[in-house]
This record gives structure tokens, sequence and C-alpha cells, in this order.
């Protein structure tokens, strides 16, 4: 049985914050924004599992939150990739 999850101003600010990341980073072209958001995105990762340390919680927030964090690394990293070798030829 799961303890009900704690909603705490940080974790509302970690959403917000993972969101806010994933739309710069998709907006963005940047060499330098891609390439700190790739790295930014591992370390957001680590962060993750500090501000939620329970993966098996069923609370939407904290759903919301994990799925927004690994889609910030594919995205980050795969855009990152795509990028750099496009403007490095």
């Amino acid at each position: 049985m799961t303890t009900p999850l704690v909603v705490a101003p940080i974790k509302k600010w970690f959403v917000s914050f993972v969101v806010v990341v994933v739309i710069v980073t998709l907006w963005s072209q940047a060499i330098w924004w891609l390439a700190s958001s790739a790295f930014g995105s591992l370390i957001i990762l680590n962060l993750q599992f500090l501000v939620f340390p329970n993966t098996a919680d069923r609370h939407w927030l904290s759903r919301l939150s994990l799925g927004l964090v690994f889609a910030l690394v594919l995205i980050a990293n795969l855009k990152f990739l795509i990028v750099s070798a496009l403007v490095f030829h």
C-alpha cells in the first residue's frame, strides 16, 4: 500500500520548471542552448528522483513529472544531435 503523496510547493515548481525547459528546447535552434539542455536534462532526471522519490506512486503530478522528464531527456538529446550534425557537416 502506498502512502498518499504530499504535494509540496517544490513539486509544483519542479513540474513548472520542466515544462518551461521542454518548451524552450522545442522552440530553440541555438547550439549553446541545446547543448545545455541536453546536459541539464540528465541533471533534471536525477532531480526527479529526489523530488519524487517514490516511482510507484499513482498521483497524477508524479506521473506527469516523470513523463515530462523522460520526454525532455529524449527531445533535448536527439535535437542536439540532429541540429549539431546539420550545422557542423
